[in-house]
């Protein structure tokens, strides 16, 4: 039987499923809150567009730039969404919400502290 600690270790009969990155079973693996709570390289400008490529048509407004955390920017997409009464979701650091909200969305974020 391998050493728990080897990398190339997937699935142990003592453990279940061991993560690849720490080598730990997944039960007692800390590297998916480690990486939701990681803080992203940014510009330090938020920005704000519309999109409507690739969606049949049906435009949402992104959001990114944000010095947040994943878990803060789900957050603060709670509190958009239900601002502005919309749906959205929350994508590799940005914020996609539902229609045309930019006007909306720079009025928030200026009121809640962050730039565009």
């Amino acid at each position: 039987m391998k050493d728990i600690t080897d990398p190339h270790l997937i699935y142990s009969t003592d453990n279940g499923s061991i993560c690849p990155d720490c080598s730990k079973p997944i039960k007692e693996c800390i590297c998916r809150e480690i990486r939701r709570n990681v803080l992203p390289k940014t510009s330090g400008k938020v920005k704000i567009c519309h999109e409507t490529a690739g969606r049949k048509n049906k435009g949402v407004t992104i959001i990114y730039g944000l010095p947040l955390s994943q878990d803060q920017l789900e957050k603060l997409a709670k509190k958009l969404k239900s601002t502005f009464g919309t749906g959205g979701a929350v994508k590799d650091y940005t914020i996609e919400l539902q229609g045309d909200q930019r006007e909306k969305v720079a009025v928030e974020l200026r009121r809640l502290g962050y730039s565009d």
